[in-house]
């Protein structure tokens, strides 16, 4: 049997947007706990960096490479790095998000903070491997 009882929900979108299945994107929760979870591994992440940095505060050149090359000080690094990138990308993505209007600034501002992120992590990934692997070179003693 057909129940024929008019809709009594109340929806605020005009007939165009429910044609076209315009709505809530069900990305802000996702977007939000990311945020929040990149937040709360950068604390200890952050302060295995600050120590690390501190313990090559003033150490020679080649101590200071040795130290990195670490496996373990490395691993710390590359988590730290990957971490923080994210974090910066998705505070950067509210920003953008919440403060350009213009579609096509906010477009080009997603894509240049996508880019930036991206750069300044294989960057940062680049040099904390390359030390790692023991490519640099070290100076004679």
């Amino acid at each position: 049997m057909a129940d024929n009882r008019a809709d009594t929900r109340v929806d605020m979108r005009t007939p165009l947007s429910r044609v076209k299945g315009l709505g809530a994107a069900h990305h802000g929760v996702e977007h939000w706990w990311m945020h929040r979870v990149t937040a709360i591994s950068n604390v200890p992440l952050i302060v295995a960096f600050v120590i690390i940095i501190a313990n090559l505060a003033g150490q020679p050149y080649a101590e200071a490479i040795r130290i990195i090359s670490n496996p373990f000080v490395a691993l710390l690094l590359i988590l730290c790095v990957i971490s923080v990138t994210n974090h910066m990308r998705l505070g950067m993505q509210i920003i953008i998000d919440d403060y350009v209007h213009d579609r096509g600034w906010k477009i080009a501002s997603g894509i240049a903070n996508n880019f930036f992120a991206a750069v300044i992590a294989a960057a940062c990934l680049f040099s904390i491997l390359k030390i790692s692997f023991g490519r640099v070179p070290l100076p004679p003693v």
